[in-house]
């Protein structure tokens, strides 16, 4: 009865059948697939298809080693699970699936071991999005450490672990540190996979951004221009990271009040984000943001105030209401309101009265250092 289900399974989830590999494979690779085109929700579908799969073929193969391995391969199912739970902003059930993931392997493999600390690094950038930043620091410097002590070389996965590390030093406003991190990082990835490679672009847009926070405004758009280029050829036009290259250089356009220049190119982004990836998503808000605060800076107030609306209730329903972004746009928000006239006047009161209560209650949980954020980007790491 199992054996009859599965092609009706297959065709569900519109997989393709292929007698060469196995059904975990196929569904562990459909949802590597939809990750990398942003679709969030099918690859946590193919992920959960790969561990049902994972689990069930298990006793079959109780001798296994390596990539037959069945405990590995339920590992390397929950590490993937756990990341697509990561990148929805399911905190709660990724943190448990990284946990189960890294057991799994550190009891299959030992602790010292790549594919140890690929999850290490994983469950790192989860503590960095709930800003558990003295966990995250230490587990990103642990995954460092191993992939260092287990390699005769540089390679691709220590390039990153530069490159995470140094996003977390970014957003820490440690700014030597993190360029000397991303500067490693790129020189690795650039010897080892070319300058022009998909997976080289994400150190490029990375520096761009921290020149963009030491406001060497300059570098920031030469690497902002080299990573989109990259990503362009490499991906195609309509990707959702062409999107976010885009709205990189937009915004680095508009902190330079170059709004002829920056108006076109947010404008582009926020329409492929909106075909790609829907309005219910956080990189489609940043932009979306991003986009309103454009308008603002121009004195197109009407067109912002949309923007800021629609970023305030995608964040309120994804982060949460004290999240320090949602905080950012309620704050934004209000005071365009009050800019408006004085029909949106009691809006606007009603709306800083919950962002100074709000204000407070984040505060407290920045404290408790359980405050969710959006880190700088960081590469994951799949199985």
């Amino acid at each position: 009865m199992v054996a009859s289900a599965e092609p009706v399974a297959v065709k569900m989830v519109g997989l393709a059948r292929d007698s060469r590999e196995s059904l975990w494979e196929r569904y562990n690779k459909s949802g590597k697939k939809a990750l990398d085109v942003g679709d969030y929700d099918r690859a946590k579908l193919m992920f959960d298809l790969a561990l049902i799969e994972a689990k069930k073929n298990s006793d079959e193969n109780k001798n296994g080693s390596g990539t037959n391995d069945p405990t590995l391969r339920i590992a390397a199912a929950t590490n993937n699970l756990a990341e697509s739970h990561r990148l929805l902003g399911e905190y709660k059930e990724a943190e448990a699936l990284f946990k189960e993931a890294l057991a799994l392997k550190e009891k299959a493999l030992g602790e010292e071991n790549m594919s140890v600390a690929n999850t290490i690094n994983n469950l790192a950038m989860l503590y960095q999005n709930i800003a558990n930043y003295s966990e995250a620091e230490k587990l990103y410097k642990k995954a460092l450490a191993i992939e260092e002590k287990v390699s005769s070389q540089e390679n691709a996965p220590i390039a990153s672990s530069l490159n995470n590390l140094a996003a977390f030093y970014d957003q820490q406003g440690r700014y030597a540190e993190a360029e000397a991190m991303y500067k490693r990082s790129l020189s690795i990835k650039e010897r080892l996979l070319g300058p022009a490679h998909r997976d080289t672009a994400s150190c490029v847009s990375n520096l761009g951004l921290l020149y963009l926070h030491k406001k060497e405004y300059d570098k920031a758009e030469s690497f902002y221009k080299r990573a989109l280029s990259i990503r362009q050829s490499t991906l195609g036009a309509a990707h959702p990271l062409v999107a976010a290259e885009m709205s990189h250089l937009a915004e680095l356009y508009r902190v330079e009040k170059k709004y002829d220049q920056a108006e076109p190119l947010m404008e582009k982004a926020m329409t492929l984000y909106e075909k790609k990836l829907g309005i219910n998503n956080l990189d489609a808000a940043m932009c979306m943001f991003n986009l309103g605060c454009l308008y603002r800076d121009e004195g197109k107030l009407k067109k912002a105030e949309p923007l800021f609306r629609r970023t305030l209730g995608v964040r309120d329903r994804l982060l949460g209401a004290s999240h320090p972004q949602t905080l950012m746009a309620m704050k934004d928000y209000a005071d365009l309101l009050k800019k408006l006239g004085p029909e949106k006047e009691q809006q606007a009161k009603e709306l800083d009265a919950r962002w100074k209560s709000l204000k407070t209650q984040s505060e407290k949980e920045a404290k408790s250092g359980r405050a969710k954020v959006k880190p700088k980007p960081s590469e994951r790491n799949l199985d």
